[in-house]
């Protein structure tokens, strides 16, 4: 199969809930399309709690696909990130402790594949 490579930049928002809590995720969903992710940005819309934000990646959230952690999860922290998502994989966001009712996001950027992954 000829593969096509196109430039990633992809976001999701989640409101936090009543304990400043909430979970944002993006992944590939096409057949046979992979991501190649640079980097995460995360961050909420204010910040007088300061959220705590962890990112995963794989089909679930789990202590083993954690890549990387933050306490900067409100005023903004960007991951760089490496490796390829198959269709099926995710990019979690998780923030705990944040502004109760306002919107986190995650930004991520970097190259997806549709076909064979160029790694």
């Amino acid at each position: 199969m000829v593969s096509a490579t196109y430039p990633l930049d992809t976001s999701a928002s989640v409101i936090l809930d009543g304990s400043g809590n909430g979970i944002a995720s993006l992944g590939p969903g096409l057949p046979h399309e992979h991501w190649q992710p640079g980097s995460c940005f995360v961050g909420v819309t204010t910040n007088v709690l300061e959220a705590a934000c962890q990112l995963y990646m794989g089909s679930n959230i789990q202590s083993a696909t954690q890549l990387s952690q933050t306490s900067k999860g409100s005023t903004g922290a960007t991951a760089g990130l490496s490796g390829d998502m198959p269709t099926g994989y995710r990019l979690w966001a998780r923030w705990t402790g944040g502004d109760v009712g306002q919107q986190a996001t995650m930004r991520v950027t970097g190259t997806r594949t549709v076909g064979s992954p160029v790694l």
